[in-house]
């Protein structure tokens, strides 16, 4: 394997934190209860503290089907899976895909009986297959989760935050097949429409999955710039571990680039942040 493609290869080990959905503020104490719980999870898991995250979201989700709002409990569905998968928790990830896959009827027949209930129905149907999909590749079956990912609706409410994120998935599968210049095509897209979101930590996944391809591609330049941009936005989200993560690949770029003195601090700084971490 080439220089290249195992740096590019390297890179998808820091590829899987996806963002959580912000939860709204809602009028009902019991749900109000339920939203706190959703945005504690919410700030865990970008922050890097899984545990945590997977402990306010499961609340989160029994709070919302206690108060009935069986749309909520799915969003909180979707993200208890990923702080569970960012927890190492295959298992229960796929649990929780389990469960949201049962209630999505009747949490889409509740959908449609709210006024403007047709973007919910919407968002509701995609965020269940990306979740079925993002753990199909999970377990290497990338056929299966793009056959999901093709089956998606269309029609989204403006502002959501799902096309940006079906965009970055594709990106994903991209790299796993080493389509490298299709990926940077969708991880552009999907850098887009999650910046017109404002989807931030939606946007630095999508930066780093386009500097993973470059570096597939050999493009040492167009990689650094990407990266260094997923940083940018990591620093203003406190993701410590993913930032570390993209400094060691900037290491490696600036090695390809012939700047060891900047290699160096690249890895140092990566290191401090590692070390915190650990303690």
């Amino acid at each position: 394997m080439s220089p290249a493609l195992r740096h590019a290869r390297l890179l998808l080990a820091v590829l899987g934190a996806v963002a959580l959905l912000a939860a709204a503020e809602p009028p009902a104490p019991l749900i109000r209860e339920a939203a706190g719980r959703s945005r504690a999870g919410e700030e865990a898991y970008l922050s890097g503290r899984a545990g945590e995250a997977v402990s306010a979201l499961a609340e989160a989700e029994r709070l919302y089907r206690a108060a009935g709002d069986l749309p909520g409990a799915i969003r909180a569905d979707v993200n208890l899976a990923l702080a569970q998968r960012g927890a190492a928790d295959a298992a229960a990830a796929q649990a929780t895909a389990q469960r949201a896959r049962e209630l999505l009827p009747a949490a889409v027949q509740q959908a449609r009986e709210r006024p403007d209930g047709t973007g919910e129905v919407a968002e509701l149907a995609v965020m269940t297959a990306w979740l079925e999909a993002l753990l199909a590749l999970d377990r290497g079956e990338g056929a299966p989760a793009a056959g999901l990912l093709e089956k998606l609706p269309g029609a989204l409410p403006s502002g959501s935050p799902w096309p940006g994120r079906v965009e970055t998935l594709r990106a994903e599968l991209d790299l796993n097949r080493r389509q490298w210049a299709a990926a940077v095509a969708h991880a552009r897209a999907g850098q887009a429409a999650s910046a017109a979101a404002r989807d931030r930590a939606e946007e630095a996944r999508a930066l780093r999955l386009a500097g993973a391809a470059e570096m597939g591609l050999g493009k040492w330049g167009a990689a650094r710039a990407d990266l260094l941009a997923a940083v940018r936005l990591e620093e203003s989200l406190g993701g410590g571990a993913r930032m570390a993560g993209d400094l060691a690949q900037l290491a490696t770029i600036a090695g390809q680039l012939g700047d060891p003195a900047g290699a160096r601090l690249y890895a140092a700084r990566a290191q401090a942040i590692t070390a915190a971490r650990a303690r």
